[in-house]
């Protein structure tokens, strides 16, 4: 299957607008990526003059505080992404850091070996969005 690249252009930022750029970066590929209709939800950003999309709870599965299970999901494991790329970004100067980001979509295949006596799940990439800070 072949993958399709999307190189997004480099972005310059002071280090306290780098997460809210990366949230709205990510959520919405995330939102225009989803499987499915969905319904937006506007998040506007309190360090730059835009308005980006996330997914709206489904009113299933709703946990306390409004938010459903897969939005919480969502946005914890983008939270943390985020963390943990703005922890390994790599000083390139003084007051400067860089680092690259990559988002990747991909679908689960089992595979059998052996016979068919042994079978291993593989992860086959469809989708990329490489992002530089």
């Amino acid at each position: 299957m072949n993958c399709k690249e999307h190189h997004l252009p480099e972005l310059e930022l002071a280090t306290g607008q780098a997460r809210e750029a990366l949230q709205a970066i990510l959520y919405t590929i995330l939102f225009i990526r989803s499987p499915g209709p969905v319904t937006p939800r506007d998040v506007e950003c309190e360090g730059f003059n835009l308005t980006y999309p996330r997914i709206a709870n489904d009113k299933l599965n709703t946990l306390p505080g409004g938010h459903s299970a897969l939005e919480y999901d969502v946005d914890k494991k983008v939270d943390s992404s985020i963390t943990t790329f703005l922890t390994t970004l790599s000083q390139i100067g003084p007051e400067l850091l860089s680092g690259g980001l990559t988002l990747s979509f991909f679908e689960r295949r089992a595979t059998r070996q052996l016979f068919g006596l042994v079978s291993n799940e593989e992860k086959v990439v469809w989708e990329q969005w490489h992002l530089r800070v």
